[in-house]
């Protein structure tokens, strides 16, 4: 362990255990040398949040202001412009201390901080390490006009990094199509202490009159509104769906009223508690991508579901919805067994899983022991050997 580089990880997403991509971070990072690694954010972890026994230093941005103000928009525009050339390198040299990187890693969403580690690593020689979570023009729109001068700067930083970690296989592809450079995919890992249970445990329903199926996380990115499509289906199923995680709210309001189909167990602490109240309470894990998915196809298609693995691992069967090119679904299509996929976006379609589900032990048995089988993929230890590797050749390179 020794021999691995000191990395200095400049991302606004620190690694903690608060949110979904600071906690793949605090995953695969969680057994690296503290000595060797030092996180630079302008974003600190919240207060309750789990941290890596590393030293974490805060460097906010003047331009992170905006973020609070009806000008945001204007910030991704000046980025565009090449306003972050007036950030001062001089300032990550005094965030540093006394700790000497050999490689910069960051990640590829928030563009004036990951320009800054790209700027960075260049001005020092220093290898640079990409990780690509979602597609950042996504979240950072700009007007038609500068679109083009966008594109052009994160070409420039997609092509300097010598390793770029993409989060699923669409989004490897969706890069290489569009700067003709290629990446690397490395899965999110799922948790090393979570829940699970034998698939056998499957055979008997929670409630014998009834299907309770279990969601965990946000509703974001369309998963709220497939919800609210479903309704009436679960009503006319008797069908429950526990849910795990913030009260709905704007167009997701109505969701609080379905209280005779809907139960809502409150935002918890870390993943692995949600998980065990999903195995106390639920017969099936629900993956509710949005079909048709409307303004989020191209996301889907490259954005991956982080708690998949913790999905698959709990000994629940999986159950679904979505177009199979969603990444998710994706995953799940290409290891048949393993879910209970719906790409049909009919009512009739999810109906007839219901009633599949409710009635057949033995099926639920199976996709449960499948899906631990498929959770293998999403294992920790590999995945951060992965990233392991690819550090250590790179620090050698540097050396």
């Amino acid at each position: 362990m020794n021999s691995l580089p000191r990395v200095l990880f400049l991302s606004n997403e620190a690694p903690h255990t608060a949110a979904a991509g600071a906690i793949v971070f605090h995953r695969l990072l969680a057994d690296y040398p503290t000595d060797r690694l030092l996180v630079v954010t302008n974003f600190l972890p919240p207060p309750e949040a789990g941290r890596l026994d590393c030293r974490y230093a805060h460097l906010p941005l003047a331009m992170d202001r905006l973020n609070r103000t009806r000008l945001w928009p204007w910030r991704a525009i000046l980025r565009s412009l090449g306003a972050t050339r007036l950030v001062g390198l001089g300032q990550v040299d005094q965030a540093l201390a006394d700790f000497a990187p050999e490689i910069v890693v960051t990640l590829m969403q928030d563009s004036w901080y990951y320009e800054l580690a790209a700027r960075y690593a260049s001005s020092r020689g220093l290898p640079l390490v990409l990780f690509i979570h979602d597609v950042p023009s996504g979240f950072e729109p700009v007007p038609h006009w500068l679109q083009e001068r966008r594109q052009r700067r994160d070409a420039a930083i997609y092509r300097q990094a010598q390793t770029r970690l993409c989060i699923s296989p669409g989004m490897e592809s969706y890069f290489k199509k569009t700067f003709d450079v290629s990446g690397e995919v490395l899965l999110p890992p799922r948790s090393e202490s979570g829940p699970s249970q034998s698939p056998e445990s499957c055979r008997q329903l929670k409630s014998p009159d009834r299907l309770t199926l279990g969601y965990a996380g946000g509703l974001h990115y369309g998963y709220g509104e497939q919800l609210l499509r479903l309704l009436p289906v679960l009503r006319a199923t008797g069908t429950k769906l526990e849910l795990f995680g913030p009260r709905p709210g704007g167009i997701l309001t109505a969701l609080n009223d379905a209280t005779d189909v809907l139960h809502f167990n409150g935002y918890t602490s870390t993943p692995e508690e949600a998980w065990r109240g999903l195995l106390e309470k639920c017969d099936a894990v629900l993956q509710p991508y949005l079909n048709p998915p409307g303004e989020h196809e191209a996301q889907y298609r490259t954005h991956f579901p982080s708690k998949l693995g913790d999905c698959l691992a709990l000994g629940l069967p999986l159950l679904i919805t979505g177009p199979a090119d969603a990444s998710g679904m994706a995953w799940c299509l290409a290891h048949p067994g393993c879910a209970l996929t719906i790409i049909d976006p009919t009512i009739e379609a999810f109906t007839a899983a219901l009633h599949r589900l409710q009635t057949d032990p033995a099926l639920r048995i199976e996709l449960s022991r499948t899906a631990q089988q498929a959770a293998l993929d999403f294992d920790a230890p590999t995945l951060r050997a992965q990233l392991m590797t690819r550090l250590f050749a790179l620090g050698r390179t540097k050396k």
